[in-house]
């Protein structure tokens, strides 16, 4: 739990966001979350990421009251979603990860239908999407792209002037315009003291807007310690691009990934720097000693190795 959290449990007061304590949850003897806790205030915004599988969705429904823990406790606004589920999605807004619209409305009826659950909107918001997205709203949602559906599915979620924001894949099927567009209202979102719950795949975006992040790793969050581990031995790798051709990488180093661009993602045994100047200079294109990439800590958390 972070600092913030602390601070208003010590007050006595709940988390005016989002707070899970050592949540569990199981599907005909499935385990799916194993005593996950975190925490999200007014004015953060954190990223929820993890594979397919690691129970992400299902902790997200739990907290809004669409499936019920088995074991822990959940505290949306202060409320709890097994006795006060409606009153919390009345304050918070939520979009599911598989979108599902009504194709025979046209799309203002839609809109009108979907934002009609919710007491206040925000009208600079409003005004903001229906600019940028331009979407052909006398249309009925049948005849839109499964882009055009997710902007307009984007819409009846963040109009709303709500204190909490599950977003659940939100970027899905947007082209990159769309997505900076995404960043730009979650930044306005912060500054508005929102608590924004993002769980996406683009980690990238992710990392971009994130204040910060919690891994989900077969149903239990990932301490910080392996976090930092994870950052550590990524900064003894190397990121480089070799100019085109047969160009051998020196010995004592194993290829980690090769990306579609042809950069290479390489792990030196010894010195990282000591091992890239073995490669000619005439050969080198770019070199990156120590970086350390969202999807970099992604992949090495999730290899199996170290699953």
């Amino acid at each position: 739990m972070s600092a913030a959290a602390r601070s208003c449990l010590v007050r006595g007061n709940p988390v005016n966001g989002i707070e899970l304590h050592d949540l569990h949850k199981s599907f005909g003897g499935r385990t799916v979350l194993r005593g996950v806790s975190f925490a999200v205030e007014p004015g953060a915004i954190v990223g929820f990421v993890g594979p397919n599988g690691a129970g992400k969705t299902t902790c997200l429904r739990v907290l809004l009251g669409l499936h019920q823990a088995d074991r822990g406790s959940v505290r949306v606004l202060g409320m709890d979603p097994r006795h006060d589920a409606v009153r919390i999605r009345r304050h918070c807004s939520y979009l599911p990860g598989e979108t599902s619209l009504y194709p025979g409305m046209r799309g203002r009826e839609f809109l009108r239908f979907a934002l009609g659950f919710y007491p206040m909107l925000h009208d600079e918001t409003q005004l903001d999407l229906l600019e940028a997205f331009r979407l052909p709203l006398h249309k009925r949602v049948r005849s839109y792209s499964a882009g055009m559906k997710q902007k307009l599915a984007l819409m009846a979620t963040l109009i709303p002037d709500v204190e909490v924001y599950v977003l659940d894949e939100p970027d899905r099927a947007l082209d990159a315009s769309a997505r900076f567009f995404l960043r730009h209202l979650l930044e306005k979102l912060r500054r508005r003291g929102k608590a924004v719950l993002l769980s996406s795949h683009h980690l990238r975006e992710v990392e971009t807007v994130a204040d910060r992040l919690v891994f989900l790793l077969d149903g239990q969050v990932v301490p910080p310690e392996r976090i930092a581990a994870a950052r550590a031995a990524l900064r003894q790798r190397v990121r480089l691009r070799l100019e085109p051709g047969d160009t051998p990488l020196p010995d004592g180093a194993a290829e980690i990934a090769r990306e579609p661009d042809g950069t290479l993602l390489v792990a030196p045994h010894g010195d990282p720097v000591a091992w890239l100047a073995r490669i000619p200079a005439d050969k080198l294109v770019a070199a990156e000693v120590g970086s350390v990439q969202l999807e970099d800590i992604y992949r090495l958390l999730t290899e199996p190795a170290t699953a």
